[in-house]
């Protein structure tokens, strides 16, 4: 048996760097899979080329590697084991069931989408390919292009998949897990082994289990990049979330102490009203642990039922996070508003986030502002930082604070 090596054809780099409106359909690009193929130890006999200039040791593979592109997803497909005959796929598949390749549909004639033209689409030819990217269960007396059409609004693929997971490219499993349950009665999400799925396929009449053709990741390092400052903040954010945190913990120890001191003069109150029962002469004694009652109820009364304040968790932040503390169990609304020249300069409203929520039975809560979209997109073209004024209402109460936003 001869090694082989494998030899990369250039294929996809370029045409996944086409313009995101080139890929927003599905985009299909192929290349071979070729191997070096020379007895051990290498000579220079297989540098040597024949009359038409082919090197003498390259062998084709017969397997087909493909690049997807669609609606700004990427992946790459390689076809499994060579087939019996040229008339089917690599994974036993009949030809032309694949992704349909829109980059062989005319614009004109996908503007006058209907039924009917769907179906054209499925079975023109040019824009056929033998790329399943999912498993299939094909042959069926179901697998008809009305129950294909069914599951997908454009059809981006020529196949009902027969898996529950997607496989990165925009697919949404729920979407044809519903057709198929509706056509077959087989609950697609409830299979997980291959053999499962292959036997839940192969019990109709002249259906056949495919494999899906093997799926690599082409853009993994462009995802860790584009998350990695994503973690950093995330970091950050929790750091200040710990502190409010910590705030928190020292408020309800508070309320604990009071708490008890609470219990402590009730009991006094009580043995005391004993006493005066069986003597008058206690008097003095009740009205002290009564008084000492009276002064731990206000003092809890007096935390529990604080005014309304309201702050942040710093003076500049990405990402802004404000304590709140009041009544316990009030409603507060929080909202976090840009000053009128900005939010005319970005075209936004001058609330960029808000939340609603009540406060815990300590009176206090932490509020995440999360931006609208519509503000996240317009301020993250803002290069400079802008000025916010955080506030809190409650009722009749309010507070604010000021800070500075930075994306």
């Amino acid at each position: 048996m001869k090694p082989f090596r494998t030899v990369a054809l250039g294929v996809a780099a370029a045409a996944l760097a086409l313009p995101a409106a080139a890929l927003a359909h599905p985009g299909v690009y192929t290349s071979k899979q070729l191997a070096y193929e020379a007895a051990a130890p290498y000579n220079d006999a297989c540098r040597i080329t024949d009359a038409v200039g082919n090197d003498l040791c390259i062998q084709d593979r017969q397997r087909t590697t493909y690049a997807v592109g669609n609606d700004g997803y990427a992946m790459a497909f390689t076809e499994g084991a060579p087939a019996a005959t040229p008339s089917t796929l690599t994974n036993g598949a009949p030809a032309g069931r694949g992704l349909v390749n829109y980059r062989f549909l005319p614009g004109t004639w996908r503007g006058a989408a209907n039924d009917d033209n769907r179906k054209l689409w499925m079975a023109y030819g040019p824009a056929k390919t033998d790329l399943q990217a999912h498993a299939t269960c094909l042959g069926a007396a179901w697998d008809t292009p009305d129950n294909i059409l069914a599951w997908q609004d454009d059809p981006f693929y020529n196949y009902i998949p027969w898996q529950k997971t997607s496989v990165g490219i925009g697919d949404e499993p729920a979407k044809w897990i519903d057709v198929v349950k509706v056509a077959t009665g087989v609950d697609l999400a409830a299979l997980n082994t291959p053999a499962e799925f292959k036997a839940a396929c192969e019990t109709f009449p002249s259906a056949t289990y495919y494999p899906a053709d093997t799926a690599s990741n082409i853009t993994s390092a462009t995802v860790r990049d584009a998350v990695a400052p994503l973690n950093t903040q995330l970091e950050t954010l929790q750091g200040q979330v710990s502190t409010l945190q910590s705030q928190v913990d020292q408020l309800t120890n508070q309320i604990g102490v009071l708490e008890a001191a609470k219990t402590a003069a009730e009991a006094a109150k009580v043995a005391a009203e004993t006493q005066v029962n069986a003597a008058a002469g206690t008097t003095a004694a009740l009205a002290a642990a009564q008084k000492a009652a009276t002064d731990a109820e206000a003092a809890r009364q007096a935390l529990l039922n604080r005014p309304l304040l309201a702050s942040l968790s710093a003076k500049k932040f990405e990402q802004g996070v404000a304590m709140v503390t009041g009544k316990a169990g009030a409603d507060v609304k929080v909202t976090m508003t840009l000053a009128g020249k900005d939010a005319k300069k970005l075209k936004i409203s001058r609330t960029i986030a808000s939340r609603s929520a009540k406060l815990d039975a300590q009176g206090a809560g932490l509020f995440n502002l999360n931006l609208t979209s519509k503000a996240r997109k317009a301020i993250d073209k803002h290069l400079p930082a802008l000025k916010v004024t955080i506030a809190a209402v409650s009722g009749a109460e309010s507070s604010d604070a000021s800070g500075t936003l930075t994306r």
